[in-house]
């Protein structure tokens, strides 16, 4: 995957490569080429000239050509999510869900966003040729969503997720972090596959912290998470 004398782990060229193929394929909601499309939106909003965080790329006139194949929607919610995902708010949310979008395209859009800016900030950081994107594959968005999904703790709905990982011997519904993109299994699992192999898995989450992960150990990977939350104005 990355072609480097520097100690890549072998997780992050399988992830990384899976992201890419993950992309490439037929959605929940959106195909395979407007997948790519997004993850192309992305990286074209975060290599330009920023906007201010009220502005939208629909508002620039050239910015969005007129053939695109993503809704003018998409692109303003990906710019926004790119570059000021800090400012968002309900507010802005209900502008575009339902009306402009459903909810299961807005969530599909930000896990992808999400992932590709995952791996994305990590080439960069590294001086590496981003993940390259490969052609999109054929079939139809599937349209799967769970039945008991609802609006409780997020502006999106969410479905309960029981998981043993946490505690073995009494599997609960997850943290609400890791459900968020529950209303799109795909982004949901293929999310945190990533944050599985960057971070630490999921069932690690309340071990020891004087144990040791990868290369580093676990309080020095919660310094470095924390001071990144904070440079990025993290609310959660």
């Amino acid at each position: 995957m990355y072609e480097s004398e520097l100690p890549i782990r072998p997780e992050i060229n399988e992830t990384h490569l899976a992201a890419a193929k993950h992309w490439a394929s037929a959605g929940t909601w959106w195909s395979a080429a407007e997948r790519i499309a997004i993850v192309e939106e992305a990286r074209k909003a975060w290599d330009a000239q920023p906007l201010a965080p009220w502005q939208q790329p629909s508002s620039i006139p050239g910015l969005i050509s007129d053939d695109h194949i993503l809704p003018v929607a998409a692109i303003d919610v990906i710019w926004r999510l790119t570059n000021h995902v800090s400012t968002l708010t309900k507010t802005w949310y209900e502008s575009f869900v339902p009306d402009k979008l459903s909810a299961q395209q807005y969530v599909e859009i930000v896990g992808i966003v999400a992932q590709s800016t995952l791996t994305d900030r990590f080439a960069d950081a590294l001086d590496l040729p981003r993940v390259s994107l490969a052609a999109p594959g054929q079939g139809q968005a599937s349209q799967q969503q769970p039945d008991d999904a609802a609006v409780s703790s997020h502006w999106v709905p969410t479905a309960p997720i029981v998981d043993g990982s946490w505690n073995p011997a009494t599997p609960t519904d997850v943290p609400n972090v890791r459900k968020a993109l529950s209303l799109v299994a795909a982004e949901r699992i293929m999310q945190w596959v990533l944050i599985d192999a960057h971070y630490v898995q999921g069932g690690a989450l309340a071990d020891d912290f004087g144990a040791k992960h990868w290369s580093l150990e676990r309080a020095q990977i919660e310094l470095l998470g924390t001071r990144t939350s904070k440079d990025n104005e993290c609310f959660y």
